[in-house]
């Protein structure tokens, strides 16, 4: 018998070069819970299920499709992981999907009075923060930085660092980072 969700998860992880604990990391599920989802006998909460395609960066539906483009992923924005702290006042939403495991781009916007602390990459990683709109302070390794509408700064992403607004108008900014090893940012 044919087990769609076990057939979809195997071939992904297999694309994306996933080993099983770091799919189950990504999707925030036990690696257990992810190794007997593979199995062709599995019978999987849908829970799970969607946990494990928006870590893919693909669709339920994509997930159980036989087969699926290999030159073009299409990540609906109800799709992408969301990160929010400092009480709601830093939203980041990570746009870029699995399978660019070498670089992940987010849409960040910040509330006034917003001050997060941003999560270390791995050694060797290169963070772009680009602001789009209001002025942005970038904090890295205790230096601080005023990043105005337009304006970039670029760091070594290992390092520390945290994101703020001290103005009276929100900020919404781009940040990318590039990562040198196959590892993947929190």
């Amino acid at each position: 018998m044919v087990n769609p969700v076990s057939d979809g998860i195997k071939r992904l992880r297999a694309q994306h070069k996933l080993t099983q604990t770091e799919l189950a990391n990504l999707a925030d599920i036990p690696r257990a819970t992810l190794a007997n989802m593979e199995s062709a006998t599995s019978n999987p909460t849908i829970s799970a299920v969607v946990k494990v395609a928006r870590a893919l960066g693909v669709t339920v539906e994509d997930l159980v499709a036989r087969r699926q483009s290999i030159s073009v992923t299409e990540v609906e924005r109800k799709d992408m992981p969301v990160i929010r702290e400092d009480d709601g006042k830093f939203v980041s939403t990570k746009t870029s999907p699995i399978s660019s495991p070498y670089i992940q781009i987010n849409d960040v916007t910040m509330l006034p009075g917003c001050y997060a602390k941003g999560h270390p990459h791995p050694e060797g990683s290169h963070e772009f923060f680009l602001c789009l709109e209001g002025v942005a302070l970038v904090e890295v390794s205790g230096e601080k930085f005023e990043v105005e509408a337009g304006n970039l700064i670029y760091f070594h992403g290992h390092q520390p660092h945290c994101y703020g607004n001290v103005g009276v108008k929100p900020v919404h900014a781009v940040a990318v980072v590039f990562m040198t090893k196959q590892k993947h940012a929190p």
